[in-house]
């Protein structure tokens, strides 16, 4: 009966094309049991495989190629070793080339007898651990994998989407659920903040949480700065996207941050850059348009000691400048910072008061002491800026009309 099934089927096939053959035909019309054949037509872990994924219309195996075809989804580029009965480099068992998240332990089974392959970490990295190309983000322990991927828990399968060619993603609320992956869920977060600071590292997409880590580096020393603060929290958009779904993690190992510099970080027709080798920043905020002689002006991302956000790293102090060297240096006037700028200001210091007003993309100066000050107020030989008043009455300095920012030195102000 078998030799008279078999060729019906056969010329079946090569008229209709072994894809449009259902998985279920057969049984003891002819559907084969041998070997890994069940476990693929039954479908335990996934929807049931056509033939056509492997065989050719004479049954040949050559993992035909078509278009939405399964076996080569992702740049697969699978064979078959008749030696060994082994399948190696199918997208269902070892993931592509451009599907990283597999890796697994038995990218290549044996078809007969069938491998038997426990837990999803035969086919694929188990997710958050350590994979010889890492693509899955670091989870939190107890996170459900439902979290990102529907119908699915840590120990079962979507059956319906499971082995499917694709990676299917549900989004999820940054503000809440992200720092599953990364960041802290009971970090307290200063009060009007966004939420989304609770999924900014510590903890980048592979668990460390050491700075030195790029993918750590100085997050918390600019979002939440602490009592040692010298600016204001700095919003996460100054100096990149912040991530509205779950496209951030992939589909590459190490996929790069977008950087899209803010109206702080661009300040004063300040260019931000980021270079990725050496993991220094230029920017505004570090001093790139100040005219004051700092000692870390292109700053270290994950060096996060202390060193390099302090009075003197950004500018000089006080600045370098000329006129600030004459108004504040020691052995000159020697005037206090907060003579011309905010209270809180100091040689070394910018304490609590003047925490606001550092970093902010404006030059503050005290009102109270230089209430008509003009800063873009252009001068004689190249000098700008302009404070006006009475000797000793409102400016307490020269009187009349001075200019601040340096050109030619303007020699009558002494």
């Amino acid at each position: 009966m078998h030799r008279l099934v078999v060729p019906f089927l056969a010329v079946l096939l090569v008229l209709a094309g072994c894809n449009g053959r259902p998985a279920s035909e057969g049984d003891d019309n002819g559907q084969p049991i041998t070997g890994a054949h069940p476990i693929h037509l039954a479908g335990p872990i996934s929807q049931p495989l056509s033939c056509g994924e492997c065989h050719a219309p004479n049954w040949d195996v050559v993992f035909p190629a078509y278009t939405g075809s399964l076996a080569r989804a992702n740049g697969a580029n699978p064979s078959l070793s008749i030696s060994n009965l082994t399948c190696s480099n199918v997208y269902c068992h070892a993931g592509g080339a451009t599907a990283v998240v597999f890796r697994g332990a038995t990218p290549a089974p044996v078809w007969n007898p069938p491998t038997s392959l426990t837990g999803c970490q035969g086919c694929h990295a188990t997710p958050g651990g350590v994979a010889a190309t890492p693509w899955h983000p670091a989870v939190a322990t107890g996170v459900q994998c439902a979290m990102c991927h529907p119908g699915y828990t840590n120990s079962t399968v979507n059956r319906a989407v499971h082995v499917n060619g694709v990676v299917n993603l549900q989004p999820t609320d940054i503000g809440t659920s992200c720092a599953a992956c990364h960041g802290d869920r009971t970090r307290v977060i200063p009060a009007g903040s966004s939420a989304a600071l609770k999924a900014a590292p510590p903890a980048d997409r592979y668990g460390n949480t050491a700075t030195t880590a790029p993918g750590v580096g100085a997050h918390q020393a600019h979002l939440m700065p602490g009592a040692t603060a010298l600016s204001s929290p700095i919003a996460c958009n100054e100096c990149h996207v912040v991530p509205t779904d779950l496209a951030h993690v992939g589909p590459v190992p190490d996929s790069p941050v977008t950087f899209s510099w803010g109206p702080i970080a661009t300040a004063e027709s300040a260019v931000p850059a980021f270079d990725t080798g050496t993991l220094t920043c230029a920017n505004y905020c570090h001093g790139q348009t100040l005219n004051g002689g700092g000692t870390y002006t292109t700053p270290i991302w994950n060096k996060v000691d202390g060193t390099q956000a302090r009075c003197g790293s950004c500018h000089g102090s006080p600045p370098s400048d000329l006129p600030h060297v004459l108004h504040a240096a020691p052995g000159q006037v020697n005037l206090a910072c907060s003579k011309c700028h905010p209270a809180g200001y100091s040689i070394a210091a910018v304490l609590p008061q003047a925490v606001p007003y550092h970093v902010n993309g404006v030059r503050n100066v005290n009102t109270a002491n230089l209430p008509a000050w003009k800063p873009n107020a252009a001068g004689p030989n190249g000098w700008t800026g302009t404070s006006t008043g009475v000797l000793g009455v409102t400016t307490g300095c020269h009187g009349g009309v001075r200019y601040w920012k340096q050109g030619i030195p303007n020699t009558t102000c002494f």
